[in-house]
C-alpha cells in the first residue's frame, strides 16, 4: 500500500498544487501520509505475531529440553542409587552365606567329633565289658580253687582277697551294691591291712546303702593304714558326715527305747 502512495506523490507538480490550492494540497498530503502510516502500522502488526510465536516456541522447546535433561539426571541418580543398594544386598547375602557355610562346617565337624567320640565310647564300653567278663571268669575260677588251697598260705590269702576285691568292683559297676559289700567284707577279712579295700567298703556302705556306721569304721581304718593319702580332706569330710548322721539318728525321738517320746519338743 505504501508504494502506490509514493508514486502518486512523485507525480504531483507545482501546477497541480496551484490548481487545488495550497490548503487543499496540504490536507490531501496529510491524509495521504496518515493512510501511509496506518498501512505501515498494519503491516507491522501483521508481521509481529508470527515473530512472537516463533520466539515462544523456542522458549517452550528450551524449557522442555531443560526438563528432559533434569529427568534424565534424576533417572541416572536413581539408577546409581539402586545399583549401589543391589551391590550392598549382594555383599550382605554373600557374607550371610559365608557365615552359614562356616556354621554348617563347624556343626559337621562337631558331629564328626561326637560320632568319633561315641564310637570310641562304644569300643571302650565293649572292651570294658569284655575285660569285666574275663576278670569275672578268672576271679570265679580263683574262688573255686580256694577250697583246695591252704588258708594259712599268705600268698594264697592275698590272691583270694584280690579275687573278692575284684568281684566287689564288678558288682559295684553293675549296680549290685549289696553283693559288692559282701565281696569287700571277705577281702577285708583276708587282708585287713589293705587300705583300698577298707575305702571301697566304706564308700559303698555309706553312699549307696545308707550304712553310716560301717562307713565311719572303715573310713577311719583307711586313714590309719594310709596316713599320707592325697584324699585325706575328702575322707575326713565323709567321716564328719557319718558322725552327724549317726548322732542325729541316736538323738531322734523315734530311736528312744522307752517308747515315751514327744515329737513336738
Amino acid at each position: 500500500m505504501g508504494r502506490p502512495c509514493k508514486e502518486f506523490l512523485s507525480r504531483l507538480n507545482l501546477t497541480t498544487l496551484k490548481r487545488w490550492g495550497v490548503f487543499t494540497a496540504i490536507f490531501f498530503i496529510l491524509a495521504l501520509l496518515g493512510n501511509v502510516w496506518r498501512a505501515s502500522a498494519q503491516e507491522a502488526a501483521d508481521v509481529q505475531p508470527p515473530q512472537q510465536a516463533v520466539g515462544g516456541n523456542v522458549d517452550e522447546a528450551q524449557a522442555e529440553r531443560q526438563d528432559f535433561v533434569k529427568e534424565i539426571r534424576r533417572v541416572e541418580n536413581l539408577n546409581k542409587k539402586y545399583t549401589q543398594e543391589i551391590q550392598d544386598i549382594r555383599s550382605l547375602l554373600a557374607d550371610k552365606d559365608a557365615d552359614y557355610q562356616k556354621r554348617m562346617q563347624d556343626l559337621e565337624n562337631k558331629l564328626a567329633v561326637q560320632q568319633d567320640e561315641n564310637s570310641k565310647k562304644e569300643v571302650a564300653k565293649e572292651q570294658s565289658v569284655q575285660t569285666t567278663q574275663e576278670l569275672e571268669s578268672k576271679t570265679n575260677e580263683m574262688l573255686a580253687k580256694g577250697g583246695d588251697m591252704d588258708p594259712q598260705d599268705k600268698n594264697f590269702r592275698e590272691e583270694l582277697a584280690k579275687a573278692h576285691y575284684n568281684m566287689g568292683n564288678i558288682y559295684f559297676e553293675r549296680g549290685e551294691y549289696q553283693r559288692a559289700v559282701v565281696e569287700y567284707y571277705q577281702a577285708v577279712d583276708l587282708t585287713p591291712n589293705d587300705p583300698d579295700t577298707h575305702y571301697n567298703l566304706a564308700f559303698v556302705s555309706g553312699e549307696y546303702l545308707g550304712d553310716q556306721e560301717t562307713a565311719l569304721k572303715h573310713y577311719q581304718w583307711y586313714l590309719y593304714l594310709k596316713p599320707d593319702a592325697t584324699d585325706i580332706p575328702a575322707v575326713k569330710e565323709k567321716i564328719l558326715q557319718a558322725k552327724l548322721s549317726l548322732r542325729s539318728k541316736i538323738d531322734s525321738p523315734l530311736d528312744k527305747s522307752d517308747g515315751n517320746f514327744n515329737l513336738t519338743r
